[in-house]
């Protein structure tokens, strides 16, 4: 697992440099890689934007795929479910937004409020599963 502090421009390039570098030698073919690097860059650059700081977890779990954990103790997003079906347009980061990261990974989960800030989980699958081998985040 790594651990990626994200307070500044230059850490975003570091886990997105880290998830290439596992994408890679997980043998992600280049299209699933551009997936998960430019999740990992979006949700990165609104740890940034909507919270000032927070961490990133990347973790390749053996014959099952590249989790991506996203951590930030910012205000939590208001109209999540608008964010979700891309009806608040993002206004910062590469202009995915949330949505977006939905789309480009396999599995996505999400928990926001004002008290707890954001906890975001996606995988990017090795190849295509139904089962997942952990329970929902909490």
């Amino acid at each position: 697992m790594y651990r990626i502090a994200i307070e500044r421009e230059v850490d975003i390039y570091m886990a997105s440099t880290i998830g290439k570098k596992l994408a890679d030698e997980h043998h992600l073919n280049k299209i699933e890689q551009t997936k998960l690097v430019v999740s990992i860059m979006e949700l990165s650059r609104n740890i940034i934007y909507y919270a000032d700081e927070g961490e990133v977890y990347i973790t390749p779990i053996p014959s099952y795929g590249i989790e991506v954990i996203a951590i930030d103790k910012g205000p939590g997003i208001k109209d999540l479910e608008k964010v979700l079906k891309n009806e608040v347009p993002s206004k910062k980061g590469l202009g995915l937004g949330l949505s977006g990261v939905k789309r480009l990974m396999d599995e996505f989960e999400i928990i926001s409020d004002e008290e707890n800030g954001t906890k975001i989980r996606a995988v990017k699958w090795f190849n295509e599963r139904k089962v997942s081998p952990y329970d929902k985040i909490t």
